[in-house]
């Protein structure tokens, strides 16, 4: 497996197939640059980083910059796969994605791509929409999204929705078929007793940025929290983390967590009465997929969404949570207030129903198990 750099928190995405599939394949994982706080997240699995290879001394460098260095050495990460002379190599996402594309060309390897959202609007963003100064990394992205188009013997999507738009940008129909990534269920489960707390726990997941709808869940919450008490909590970090910790200090019922490792996320998860996640329209591009609705609902969480992208693909809308339409601020206040109105009972029942979806849908057991008959489908 393949990525431009792997930063872990938040990508776990990135390494949990790998681990699983390395009871019965020998995986290794090739990224230009790393960062890897959680101590457990490559269990079993070995990363080779290039940059620590080629530049010993780029350790302390700020993460932004050795990501940057990290693709320019391509060349260098796929000379580093080809000695290790992989059966299929699987790049995740299709930018950044040069040394992937480098070594499956050069040691005629089958080649796997899988799209997550960003690569796959690309191709469709006019050059002019950039100011003059962007637009050559723009055109340079959109070439080598392009080249992974041509290259890739199977193109994997995260959602019909992102299947959709790869074909929009060139991809070839034939070529593009729908993966969803799976969610481990045996690590993302129910807690052993019944919540018992007597504020309702509101819980946000991802990147602190407008485009995330973190603002309108504010705004939703504030107007409910007198007649309805609940905790809004969120956890992620990004540029809206500032204002959002601002509204923290005036407003008790909020709190602001900061990234945290998955293991915590997880226990974060079983306390929460529903999980949110209101992804609005980020220029062209709209939520992927939203895998962590898929990790509440393993918890046993109801979820509301913006019906924004692949989200009402992570759900099973109406009976595991539910669908607001995008950017409509009193619609999502709505679905909260009905989620805040439920019985125990009722929470309980709907709870149960997010977890068999997940389990039954959108594990990763199966996830994994339809990844490697892919594998063993491109390499015949």
């Amino acid at each position: 497996m393949t990525k431009a750099s792997i930063l872990i928190p938040p990508t776990y995405f990135a390494v949990s197939h790998a681990r699983l599939l390395g009871a019965a394949h020998d995986v290794r994982i090739f990224a230009g640059a790393a960062r890897v706080t959680d101590p457990h997240a490559l269990d079993g699995i070995e990363l080779d980083e290039t940059l620590p290879q080629v530049l010993p001394f780029t350790d302390r460098w700020p993460i932004r910059r050795r990501e940057q260095v990290g693709a320019l050495l391509w060349g260098a990460t796929s000379r580093r796969i080809r000695r290790w002379a992989p059966d299929v190599i699987h790049q995740h996402f299709a930018y950044g994605a040069r040394a992937a594309v480098s070594a499956a060309k050069r040691a005629r390897r089958p080649l796997a791509v899988t799209v997550h959202g960003g690569d796959a609007f690309v191709p469709l963003t006019p050059l002019r929409e950039r100011g003059l100064r962007a637009r050559p990394a723009l055109f340079a992205m959109q070439r080598e999204v392009r080249a992974v188009y041509r290259r890739a013997d199977l193109i994997l999507a995260v959602s019909e929705y992102i299947a959709g738009i790869a074909v929009q940008g060139g991809a070839d129909p034939a070529r593009v078929r729908v993966h969803y990534q799976g969610i481990d269920t045996d690590v993302f489960t129910p807690p052993e007793e019944p919540m018992t707390a007597s504020v309702r726990r509101v819980l946000f997941v991802g990147r602190l940025v407008d485009a995330k709808g973190v603002f309108d869940l504010l705004e939703a919450s504030a107007a409910l929290v007198e007649e309805q008490p609940h905790e809004l909590v969120f956890v992620g970090d990004g540029p809206a983390r500032t204002r959002l910790e601002s509204a923290a200090q005036a407003s008790p019922h909020i709190r602001v967590a900061g990234s945290l490792p998955s293991s915590e996320v997880r226990d974060l998860l079983r306390t929460a009465h529903a999980l949110v996640l209101p992804t609005r329209l980020n220029g062209r591009a709209r939520e992927a997929a939203g895998l962590v609705l898929l990790e509440a609902q393993a918890c046993g969480v109801p979820v509301i969404a913006y019906d924004s992208g692949g989200t009402a693909e992570m759900m099973n809308v109406g009976e595991t949570g539910w669908l607001a339409p995008e950017g409509d601020v009193e619609s999502l206040q709505a679905r909260l207030s009905e989620s805040l109105s439920q019985t125990a009972s009722s929470r309980a029942d709907m709870g149960r129903r997010a977890r068999a979806f997940v389990v039954e849908h959108r594990s990763l057991t199966a996830s994994a198990r339809q990844l490697s008959a892919i594998y063993e489908e491109i390499r015949r």
